[in-house]
């Protein structure tokens, strides 16, 4: 596969797929304008969208003409289609992509784009909020061969904000974003599809660059509950406390996470194969490589909170 080189493209393209999280969309959306890398293209892809979310997206276009939106019908299962659709009209150098309820730190875009100029498919770091004020790290080493087999094989450690890649790597794919077939995960079913070219040239920072708000998570909670969430979370990102304080003892901790779990997968080279076996022992050996992330992100977990 030839991989047009980094540089040579003017914008990254930011894909945000959305349903039916209404004005969820908003905090996430500004996120994202608010980069530090301001040459953005920003899609909007709808998937059956309420009528609170076109009202909120035409307002931003009007603001803001980095956003397009794509207005479609539902599409089927996740709408992945209509997101191949949408990089079909794609500029960017890379792509990167935002879920309609997570929250950016500024640098994310930079620091996606840093980690590309080498590598073909990369991540950040997700912090996940736990509603109990537990902000637990997803931490990920791609670079180690065991975990990129354990993603291969199944187990997804790679949710959709933090990742980003070329767009030449993405149109150098088979098919690029389909309908996923029921009982696996959209982000990873399409993961899977970039892993599985042998030459894709992989890289994971340790810089934590989002925060994730898990639906499950909150599946008691009412829309007005999870907005204030997101809103009461910005205000902090904005604020000393976080900068001064919380957000570099994320990244020292996310560092040294990273660092212990390639130190860890590190013996198990030999066994890459092995991991994305289908047999017994291939099951075992992904459960054996996901305690050990568990082990990490738990490690490196915080207690914070606005």
């Amino acid at each position: 596969m030839r991989i047009r080189p980094l540089g040579t493209l003017p914008v990254a393209t930011v894909l945000i797929p959305t349903h039916d999280h209404g004005a969820l969309l908003g905090p996430a959306l500004r996120s994202v304008q608010e980069q530090t890398v301001a040459d953005l293209e920003i899609f909007v892809v709808g998937d059956g969208v309420p009528d609170v979310t076109r009202t909120l997206v035409a307002e931003r276009v009007r603001e803001d003409p980095r956003i397009r939106f794509f207005d479609n019908p539902k599409g089927a299962r996740r709408g992945e289609l209509l997101r191949h659709a949408a990089l079909a009209e794609a500029r960017g150098e890379i792509v990167c992509y935002q879920a309609d309820d997570d929250l950016w730190l500024p640098g994310h875009v930079e620091e996606l784009r840093r980690a590309l100029v080498h590598a073909d498919f990369a991540n950040t770091i997700a912090l996940q909020v736990q509603p109990g004020g537990w902000v637990f790290p997803w931490l990920a080493a791609l670079e180690a061969p065991v975990f990129r087999a354990t993603e291969e094989g199944g187990k997804n450690f790679l949710p959709l904000s933090v990742v980003g890649h070329t767009l030449a790597a993405y149109r150098a794919l088979p098919e690029g974003w389909r309908t996923t077939p029921d009982g696996i995960f959209t982000d990873l079913w399409m993961w899977q599809q970039f892993l599985a070219n042998p030459e894709l040239r992989l890289a994971s920072s340790s810089c934590p660059t989002l925060l994730h708000f898990a639906t499950p998570d909150r599946a008691d909670w009412t829309p007005e509950q999870r907005l204030a969430e997101l809103e009461q979370w910005s205000e902090y990102l904005g604020g000393d406390e976080w900068r001064d304080r919380t957000e570099p003892a994320f990244v020292a901790s996310c560092a040294d996470g990273v660092e212990r779990l390639r130190r860890r997968l590190g013996p198990l080279t030999w066994l890459a194969g092995a991991a994305r076996s289908r047999s017994r022992a291939g099951r075992v050996l992904r459960w054996a490589v996901y305690q050990l992330w568990l082990l990490e992100m738990r490690r490196a977990r915080i207690r914070v909170g606005p």
